[in-house]
C-alpha cells in the first residue's frame, strides 16, 4: 500500500475541518464515557457513534461539506446499529481470547478483523459473521503491512506523550481518517465481500491461516 499517498489523501481532506473533526470525535467519546456507567450502554452506542464518524470521515475524503448530523446517521436504522454493534463486539471479544492465550495471537486476530466494522458500516444488507469472514480475506497478505502503516505514525504518538497529550488533539483527526482512508485503499485492491458471499463447509471466523502474518 503507498502509505505516502493515503497520508496525503488524509491531511488533505481534513484541511479547513480538523477542528470539526476533533469536536465530533470528543462528543463521541463524551457521549460514550456518559452513558458508560449506566449498564455499560457506552459500550453499545460507541460504536454507533463510531460510524457516524467513519460516516463523516468518508464525506471528507470525498471532498463533501462537512455534516456534523451524519454523527448520528445510524441511529436511523436500528436493524443496521444492531449489527454494527455485534461485530464490533465479536472482533473484540476475539482479540481479548487471542491476548489470554498469547499477545501475537491476539495481534494478528486483531489486524485480520480490523476491516470488519467498516465493512459492517458500508454493507448493510451484509450478515455479521460474512463482515467478519469479509475482514479476513480483505486482510490476507496485509496483516503486516497494516502493522507497519500503524507503526510509521510512532513518531506522532511519542511527541503525543512528550507533550502531555495536547498533541493528540492535533493528531487523532488525521490518525482517524487515515484509518479509514487505508481501509478504501485496501478495497480497491480486494473485492471482500462479493467474494464472500457464499457460504462453505470451511467458514471459520478463525482458522490455522491466522498465525501468518
Amino acid at each position: 500500500m503507498d502509505f505516502v499517498l493515503i497520508k496525503s489523501e488524509s491531511k488533505q481532506a481534513l484541511a479547513g475541518n480538523r477542528l470539526m473533526f476533533l469536536i465530533a470525535i470528543l462528543v463521541t467519546v463524551f457521549i460514550s464515557g456518559a452513558l458508560s456507567g449506566i449498564a455499560g450502554l457506552g459500550i453499545l452506542i460507541s460504536p454507533v457513534l463510531s460510524a457516524g464518524l467513519f460516516f463523516i470521515g468518508t464525506d471528507l475524503l470525498e471532498r463533501k461539506k462537512f455534516d456534523f448530523n451524519r454523527l448520528f446517521d445510524l441511529f436511523k436504522d436500528l436493524n443496521h446499529a444492531i449489527k454494527v454493534i455485534a461485530v464490533y463486539l465479536l472482533v473484540n471479544l476475539i482479540i481479548i481470547g487471542g491476548l489470554f492465550l498469547l499477545i501475537v495471537p491476539g495481534v494478528i486476530w486483531g489486524l485480520k478483523y480490523s476491516q470488519a466494522v467498516y465493512i459492517m458500516i458500508e454493507n448493510p444488507e451484509t450478515d455479521i459473521m460474512q463482515a467478519l469472514r469479509s475482514s479476513g480475506e480483505m486482510m490476507n497478505g496485509y496483516k503486516a503491512d497494516l502493522f507497519v502503516f500503524h507503526l510509521s505514525f510512532i513518531g506522532h504518538f511519542i511527541l503525543g506523550v512528550l507533550t502531555l497529550g495536547i498533541y493528540f488533539l492535533y493528531f487523532i483527526p488525521y490518525y482517524q481518517i487515515a484509518q479509514y482512508n487505508y481501509y478504501f485503499h485496501l478495497k480497491k485492491v480486494t473485492n471482500p465481500v462479493s467474494n464472500n458471499n457464499k457460504h462453505t463447509n470451511d467458514d471459520f471466523i478463525i482458522d490455522q491461516k491466522d498465525y501468518q502474518i
